[in-house]
């Protein structure tokens, strides 16, 4: 695709991990004009001082320090507790109405415990408010075993069109829930191979709809598709409906 061949080498890196089926239901003029956008943040740093400073403080609370000095990879130790903690990171900054840095990979940690160290990429976004929230109701409704609050959590990010007959909203429901990772017990482990095939479908589904996401999606399987590559890397199974919950604690809305 040609978007694919015009990005900038480190999200081309990031990217590869994405289903390319992802670039054919998101809009192709939002997709456009995010280009000079995110060069700019990679390679210039744009908004990345604001940003981390905000951050700092707000991840003070769950030992995330965020960090300018270069760090050794291996320094950082692939257990249950690293695992935790990339899970406590993705979802308080999902939380956080300022921003978030998308980079979850490994390479940009250290581990210092109790404290996690981040050194986080110019690679950064903040959500439409509307899909921010919609985001969290998903959460929510996923977690908390509210269908209801699941489904327009679906509809609010654009996933599914209120105009949809209900077989077709449950059938994306029951595809996005994938992404979740695959269950065992209370608990979850995390495979890249589970993730792509789970998007893949998803967005094949809305696309044969005729269907059309937000550029708000792709950053969002960038931000997810980091993460996995860190906890496929722990292959822990991670208590997560027990995390996201405490992190909804935590920060509220």
């Amino acid at each position: 695709m040609i978007f694919m061949r015009i990005l900038p080498g480190v999200l081309k890196e990031l990217t590869k991990h994405v289903p390319t089926i992802l670039f054919q239901v998101v809009e192709w003029s939002e997709l456009a004009s995010e280009l000079p956008k995110i060069s700019k943040r990679i390679i210039q740093k744009e908004g990345h001082s604001h940003l981390f400073d905000k951050l700092s403080d707000y991840l003070k609370p769950i030992n995330v320090q965020l960090t300018h000095e270069n760090l050794q990879p291996e320094k950082v130790v692939f257990d249950k507790w690293a695992g935790k903690k990339w899970l406590e990171l993705y979802f308080a900054q999902l939380f956080s109405p300022s921003g978030l840095f998308l980079d979850l990979r490994a390479a940009n940690f250290a581990t210092d415990k109790p404290t996690l160290k981040w050194k986080p990429t110019g690679l950064w976004t903040q959500f439409n408010e509307e899909f921010r929230l919609g985001l969290l109701d998903v959460y929510d409704g996923f977690y908390l075993e509210d269908e209801e609050l699941y489904y327009k959590g679906l509809t609010e990010v654009g996933l599914i069109s209120p105009d949809w007959p209900d077989t077709d909203k449950k059938k994306l429901g029951d595809l996005f829930k994938a992404q979740f990772g695959k269950a065992s017990s209370s608990e979850v482990n995390f495979e890249m191979g589970h993730f792509q095939a789970s998007m893949f479908k998803t967005f094949n589904f809305i696309l044969t709809k005729k269907g059309k996401i937000t550029k708000d999606f792709l950053y969002l399987g960038i931000y997810l598709v980091t993460l996995y590559a860190s906890l496929s890397e722990t292959k822990e199974e991670l208590p997560v409906k027990e995390i996201y919950l405490n992190m909804r604690k935590q920060f509220k809305r």
